[in-house]
């Protein structure tokens, strides 16, 4: 594993989240499901997969990325049923810079990045 694979997923997530902004935002939300799978995400899927060595699995970084990847979506699954409910305002209140759903994301951001500085 390369610090470029993890930069790369840094930016996934980053376009996860914008498109899940925007999707509340707007009301476009197809598939109110989709958000809730942390494993079937471009991210997820890098990271489940086979591309990270055991040793990395092992790691303490790893453990907290996965630990923080699966509240992300968790977040992310309660923004999406939300909005798809029609409770537009709640969704935005967990998606604003203080909400729980910008918490987590943050915290997720900051730890792949503190992991790609050791690699």
């Amino acid at each position: 594993m390369e610090k470029q694979e993890i930069s790369n997923a840094i930016t996934e997530h980053a376009i996860y989240k914008l498109k899940l902004n925007e999707m509340v935002r707007k009301g476009e939300l197809e598939d109110h499901q989709g958000p809730c799978t942390e494993t079937d995400c471009r991210f997820g899927k890098w990271f489940y997969g086979t591309a990270v060595s055991s040793r990395h699995r092992s790691s303490y970084f790893y453990k907290q990325v996965k630990q923080l990847h699966g509240e992300f979506h968790e977040v992310a699954c309660r923004v999406v049923g939300l909005a798809a409910q029609g409770d537009t305002e709640e969704a935005e209140r967990l998606m604003d810079h203080e909400g729980e759903f910008s918490q987590v994301s943050n915290k997720l951001m900051e730890t792949l990045m503190r992991w790609r500085d050791l690699v």
